[in-house]
């Protein structure tokens, strides 16, 4: 009766657990509000076939820290754009928490210009988020996305979660 008792609760356990775990998601509490962020790192929307992935260095920051991030960005359509690339990656737009705010910084005037031509992908450009949204990440979890501007094209990247501990 015992080993009866035990595979009725590993059944039932697999079996709320849902079919594979290829994209899990979890739902977080963030300033009262609840939030559905995938546990891996996915492509944003497609844009004129042009995709972000956005990549947090590390998943819990201190207070006071600024987040740094990694940005891939890929091109599946049938247009070529110019990619002017430089040291940080040239973003248009950031959103902490749903709320969306200019990057404060001109797109970059130097550095090479490279064609982002169908298939071409761009992996691990470095982002830090400008200094000004410190005071944005209060100690909490928080939903980060960015967003580049190509001729007119708005390509925004998947969200992620991080959590800022501390003060």
């Amino acid at each position: 009766m015992r080993i009866l008792q035990c595979s009725v609760l590993v059944i039932l356990a697999v079996g709320t657990a849902g079919p594979g775990c290829a994209r899990r998601t979890v739902t977080v509490r963030t300033h009262d509000r609840q939030r559905t962020v995938p546990m891996e790192p996915t492509w944003g929307q497609p844009a004129e076939g042009l995709q972000c992935r956005l990549r947090s260095d590390k998943r819990i920051y201190p207070a006071g820290e600024n987040p740094t991030f990694r940005i891939d960005l890929r091109n599946q359509g049938g247009r070529i754009f110019a990619f002017r690339s430089t040291d940080q990656a040239p973003l248009s737009q950031y959103s902490i928490d749903s709320r969306w705010r200019r990057w404060p910084a001109h797109p970059p005037q130097d550095g090479k210009v490279r064609p982002l031509g169908p298939g071409v992908e761009i992996a691990d450009m470095p982002a830090t988020l400008p200094q000004d949204a410190r005071s944005l990440l209060t100690p909490g979890l928080h939903v980060i996305q960015l967003a580049f501007s190509f001729e007119g094209v708005e390509v925004v990247s998947n969200p992620i979660e991080i959590e800022v501990v501390g003060q």
